[in-house]
């Protein structure tokens, strides 16, 4: 601070505090000053940061704002009006349109620091700094951190967190226990019991939740057996999968362990184009329950020491832990990666699943286009992605445009996204036939636009993430343009025109009128049936349809 006494010239303090303030740009330091009044700009700029730690986080945060102070020679009710710089610290996520809650708010007209608390886990934070001339932000911290910009912080999101790379690592290491101690009876006894308390959450002990969380845990097992050892996991992997885990569900097994199809089909062939009598029915459940009898007891009885079946499992499972040993922590992550994938509600009370809000991939698509007149509507990006999986996916879009907006149809459905505020909400896109299209629409307004790129960000919890239906981004479209004037009529139609489509293939097509208060609706009919249909005020869209043809109609 400085004192009426002691005042110095704006450009004088500029340059002793030249490498402390970043001036409109983040990150870049230096020191802008002019004899002239600077305009009170108040914009917001944001910056992230991305802390992981197994303990408690203390993070030291030093906040400087570079305001301007009143040149009138006030007195202190003058001096107390001086603008301040604002930052704000909250918890974020790109997966949640809501805000976050807010941790820390400082004001200042010069420098505050402050100590920001944060409980272990992974953690994303948003600051929010608005400051009329300049800012600079410190972080002290014992723990490492990653601070700057969205592009900066987001790679570190792909990775799994601490607390869950530990939680995987103590589940798959009790898993080699139970392995190493196959043949040991006392010894097995107990390390089957710590695997259990280390792959079953706390407090879900005695609870119906356990049965179902015990038949995730297995099919994640057999799902990292089979990736373990590939096309070898055969019948004897799936006996000693069953030894391990006492679970006779069925199974794939490898084909070169089942029963040859010739075989099979000899011995059937006499039952073809017949029921069987009642007699032979009750005869083979009697040897289906036989069959099945025998084959637990041979189950249980390769957990007993000494057994010919207990060495042949143990064989089995050493060939196993030596296959995982090899990629110890890439298995670990898959198995509990696994068990989170098939949604059993006991996994929320893993403490790692807190941090599994702040767990995301993502995937960039860029196009460039043309210079752009003024007041002219054009299609930026229009392309078909399919969805693997059911997955929560946020689009985000990143362009210069001052009108943008996207759209996303199920083409299944024809129904689009749902929107907040002009933006694509976050939302579970359902595995379907043809995919959803993502259609980005754009108009100029007044002034024309320079020819620019625009890149479109799809963000999800995990890999993989929706992928594109061709190779490539195509940005060139052809376009038809038709421009007439409005007759009044009775029936209120503006237009109306015939199309005639000699090749299937999918548009996108877009209505505007010169006053821009007008309701229109927009309507694309077939045998005068209304397949689709959109409303506006002044300007209608309809962001994709699938023109087919004609000879296709009549083939169909």
């Amino acid at each position: 601070s400085v004192s009426r006494e002691t005042w110095i010239s704006f450009e004088d303090f500029c340059v002793c505090f030249q490498n402390l303030y970043v001036f409109h740009k983040p990150h870049t330091y230096a020191y802008n000053y002019q004899k002239t009044d600077f305009k009170f700009t108040d914009d917001r700029v944001f910056y992230y940061l991305l802390v992981d730690s197994l303990m408690p986080i203390e993070i030291l945060v030093s906040f400087s704002a570079l305001v301007r102070w009143d040149d009138t020679g006030g007195d202190k009710q003058e001096c107390s009006s001086i603008s301040k710089g604002v930052l704000m610290v909250e918890h974020f996520s790109w997966k949640c349109v809501s805000p976050g809650e807010l941790l820390l708010k400082m004001h200042t007209s010069a420098t505050k620091a402050t100590l920001l608390n944060l409980p272990v886990g992974r953690h994303i934070l948003l600051f929010t700094v608005s400051s009329p001339i300049g800012h600079h932000i410190h972080l002290c911290s014992m723990v490492p951190c990653v601070f700057g910009e969205e592009d900066t912080v987001m790679p570190g999101l792909e990775k799994e967190s601490y607390r869950f790379i530990g939680q995987a690592t103590a589940i798959l290491k009790a898993v080699g226990n139970v392995i190493n101690n196959f043949s040991s009876k006392p010894e097995l006894s107990k390390a089957l019991k710590e695997l259990e308390l280390t792959h079953c959450p706390p407090g879900l002990h005695g609870t119906g939740t356990a049965e179902e969380h015990f038949k995730v845990f297995n099919s994640a097992f057999w799902y990292l057996i089979k990736y373990a050892l590939g096309k070898k996991a055969s019948y004897s992997c799936k006996f000693a999968f069953r030894s391990f885990t006492l679970d006779f569900k069925d199974i794939e097994i490898s084909e070169d362990d089942t029963v040859s199809s010739e075989n099979c089909e000899n011995s059937l062939s006499s039952w073809q184009n017949r029921s069987p009598t009642s007699e032979e029915a009750a005869a083979a459940l009697k040897l289906q329950a036989i069959w099945r009898g025998t084959y637990v007891r041979k189950v249980l009885n390769s957990r007993k020491p000494g057994t010919k079946e207990n060495s042949s499992v143990k064989e089995t499972l050493q060939k196993l832990w030596s296959a995982i040993e090899l990629n110890f922590e890439q298995c670990a992550v898959m198995l509990l990666r696994e068990m989170f994938k098939r949604n059993c509600k006991s996994i929320e009370k893993f403490p790692c699943y807190e941090d599994e809000w702040c767990k995301m991939s993502f995937a960039d698509y860029a196009v460039t286009y043309a210079d752009q007149p003024p007041n002219v509507w054009f299609v930026v990006f229009r392309e078909i992605f399919l969805v693997p999986e059911d997955m929560l996916i946020v689009p985000k879009v990143y362009t210069t445009i001052p009108s943008c907006r996207l759209h996303v149809i199920d083409n299944d459905t024809l129904e689009e996204m749902p929107h907040v505020f002009f933006k694509v909400t976050p939302h579970v896109y359902v595995k379907n036939k043809k995919g959803y299209t993502f259609m980005a629409e754009a108009r100029t307004g007044d002034l024309p636009v320079a020819s620019g790129r625009w890149r479109l960000r799809l963000i999800g919890s995990h890999s993989p993430l929706p992928f594109l239906s061709r190779e490539a981004v195509n940005n060139v479209y052809s376009t038809k343009e038709i421009k007439e004037y409005y007759i009044p009529n009775d029936k209120h139609i503006m237009f109306r025109y015939s199309v005639k489509v000699t090749a299937s293939h999918i548009a996108t097509v877009q209505a505007q009128t010169s006053k821009s208060d007008v309701f229109i609706k927009l309507q694309v009919l077939d045998n005068e049936e209304e397949i689709v249909s959109v409303t506006g005020k002044g300007h209608a869209v309809i962001p994709v349809f699938n023109f087919l043809s004609n000879e296709t109609l009549s083939s169909s």
